[in-house]
């Protein structure tokens, strides 16, 4: 059975604007470096991206026929889908970022952590590598 196009056309513009809303807050939280609170906030995103995605699939189609296309796209669908569009792109870049951050962590933990408490000056007072297996504890040979 097909969605009559009007009703499409405002669940569509519904479905974009609490996607943006979605969008929107993720962005203010990626940008306060709350990364915990957009793990929370993913349920809720994935809930309303298939919302949007379900309405814009007619008898199990991914793409619309024409009658649809010209019926959806009024100039509010328009402006929804590019502000949609922006926020994407932009929620795109906020999350690199994150993940680039993230990868610096990472780097700064577990390689150059490793990699400074590998060398240092020994027990005698001479600079060393420690070959072996780093320790918490060494016990110096003249104690």
């Amino acid at each position: 059975m097909k969605r009559a196009p009007d009703r499409t056309a405002r669940s569509l513009l519904a479905g974009f604007q609490r996607v943006c809303a979605v969008l929107e807050a993720e962005n203010d939280l990626l940008k306060a470096g709350r990364l915990r609170d957009v793990v929370e906030m993913l349920p809720k995103k994935q809930r309303e991206m298939e919302a949007l995605e379900s309405i814009l699939l007619v008898d199990g189609e991914d793409a619309l026929p024409a009658e649809y296309t010209q019926v959806l796209m009024t100039p509010e669908t328009e402006e929804a889908a590019g502000r949609f569009g922006a926020l994407v792109r932009a929620n795109r870049i906020l999350l690199q970022g994150a993940i680039d951050a993230q990868n610096v962590l990472i780097r700064l933990i577990v390689v150059d952590a490793t990699q400074e408490a590998g060398v240092g000056y020994g027990a005698s007072g001479q600079y060393m590598a420690n070959i072996g297996a780093q320790t918490a504890l060494t016990l110096r040979s003249d104690v």
